[in-house]
């Protein structure tokens, strides 16, 4: 029931939200607007870039939002799609799960066409998104309920060439500090979606807390755009 003004196969460069339908006591037909920007030239990969899929956790909002407004549709090769506050409710309220439906986004995973607005979230993702991407960069860091040293990781998945893939992207980030690791914090998670329809899927924890040093802010904008022209959909100065 997801709906967006943005054409997913038009080239150039367009903005606006995709529309959750959400009924409350002050809207009976009001949506959830999530913001959503789409540059797309030429031939290249597709690379789907997410920020706040929980919404305390900033670090990866901020980088995707100044990426959002500064880069240019002749920097870009392929299509790149960002959305830098996936769980708009939660990053509003400053809150790991949504305020709506108190959902963990990360964990709600493939999702449901009719269900709360987060299932719908995960639904829309799965279904339109991560099908039509080649690469899935998932920004997370501790919040503000920890604090993690920066860094890339990834899941260790069982196909050699798509953990190859993984593990050459994920050192791209050029943090100092990497790891691999094999998920035991139960299912429904947003990276083993998008690894299971054969992604290329890179994640982050960027440290954490309430304040953002500037060293943070250039490690999550840095290693993103290093990461761009990794897997060959940017090649500009960004």
């Amino acid at each position: 029931m997801i709906r967006t003004e943005i054409d997913l196969q038009r080239q150039g460069k367009q903005q606006g939200y995709l529309r959750v339908p959400y009924s409350h006591n002050l809207g009976g037909w009001a949506n959830v607007m999530i913001p959503m920007t789409l540059i797309a030239h030429g031939t290249g990969p597709t690379v789907l870039v997410l920020g706040g899929n929980h919404g305390d956790e900033y670090q990866g909002q901020i980088a995707i939002m100044k990426l959002a407004r500064a880069i240019s549709q002749e920097q870009v090769h392929g299509r790149l799609i960002l959305i830098p506050s996936l769980n708009f409710p939660a990053a509003l309220a400053s809150t790991r799960l949504s305020p709506i439906d108190g959902m963990n986004l990360n964990r709600a995973f493939p999702g449901d066409a009719e269900g709360s607005v987060t299932s719908q979230i995960a639904h829309y993702l799965t279904h339109e998104l991560f099908p039509i991407a080649d690469a899935v960069i998932d920004i997370h860091s501790g919040g503000r309920s920890m604090e993690f040293v920066p860094c890339s990781h990834m899941h260790v998945v069982s196909d050699p060439m798509q953990r190859q893939a993984m593990l050459d992207a994920m050192l791209a980030w050029n943090t100092e500090f990497c790891f691999l690791y094999t998920d035991i914090a139960g299912t429904g998670l947003l990276p083993v979606e998008a690894e299971n329809q054969g992604k290329t899927v890179v994640t982050t924890e960027l440290g954490g807390g309430e304040a953002i040093p500037a060293n943070v802010h250039r490690i999550a904008h840095d290693g993103l755009v290093n990461v761009l022209r990794h897997l060959g959909c940017s090649m500009a100065q960004l």
